[in-house]
């Protein structure tokens, strides 16, 4: 339906397969049809350092591709009014996505108890709003959408979790936000990997966020050549939401 992803890690990132570089991800997108692609390591797959980034960017642009590149990246939010990024590492990137909820990675706060939907619940709500609330983010990666192998639970029990937590989200919290996001354009995105985790439950936070006028970013989330097909399993959900084109965020171009 909507031919653009703007969630996509290479080789660059530690948790990406050895042979997933650039030119297999424009081939495979070309293949699918897609017509412009975004590509977002982690920040600390460049080291944080600014001479790493500048030298990734300019293999991007100097790459020749029949489809436009954004130069993205991933970052996360480790506790409140903390980010992994700086705002002059930022400026190197045409856009930041920010992870609210990458529990796996060593800094970051985790609820107080992981097996508590309640606790949990008020938690993820918690760095959403420290996500927004960052100057630094464009849109937020993946907002509760929760990863069995962090919470040790199996594919189906994770569901009944993540759906129980959603049910304690305070709404009034998450309306304010999601307000608050509409008014700095940012986005949220919509990836397969709530799909993946059998985490259909959250189309009703993606409704929710088209009601209040939030922006989707789609985003494969892929990490290797085979997750990039998977974003054809959003088009009969994006269907259901009524997603038209103006709903969807797209990268911004600078102006000089």
């Amino acid at each position: 339906m909507f031919n653009c992803d703007y969630h996509i890690h290479t080789r660059l990132s530690p948790c990406a397969a050895r042979d997933f570089d650039l030119e297999k991800i424009i081939k495979v997108q070309q293949e699918r049809g897609v017509k412009e692609i975004g590509v977002t390591d982690h920040d600390y797959a460049y080291g944080y350092k600014a001479k790493n980034i500048e030298a990734v960017r300019k293999i991007v642009q100097k790459c020749e591709s029949p489809i436009p590149i954004h130069f993205g990246v991933e970052s996360h939010i480790l506790e409140y009014r903390v980010a992994s990024i700086n705002i002059q590492l930022a400026s190197y990137f045409d856009y930041v996505l920010m992870a609210p909820n990458h529990y796996h990675l060593r800094g970051v706060a985790l609820p107080s108890d992981l097996g508590n939907p309640k606790r949990v619940a008020n938690h993820e709500l918690y760095m959403f709003e420290a996500a927004i609330a960052c100057p630094l983010t464009d849109a937020i990666a993946h907002p509760f959408v929760l990863t069995p192998n962090v919470f040790r639970l199996s594919n189906e029990e994770v569901s009944a979790f993540g759906s129980e937590m959603m049910r304690h989200i305070d709404q009034k919290r998450l309306i304010h936000q999601l307000d608050l996001a509409s008014q700095r354009e940012i986005a949220i995105e919509i990836s397969p990997k709530f799909i993946r985790y059998n985490q259909r439950h959250l189309t009703e936070f993606y409704q929710l966020c088209l009601e209040r006028e939030v922006k989707l970013l789609i985003g494969s989330d892929a990490h290797k050549a085979e997750e990039l097909g998977e974003l054809s399993e959003l088009e009969p959900i994006l269907e259901e939401l009524g997603v038209q084109e103006e709903h969807l965020w797209r990268p911004k171009e600078w102006r000089w």
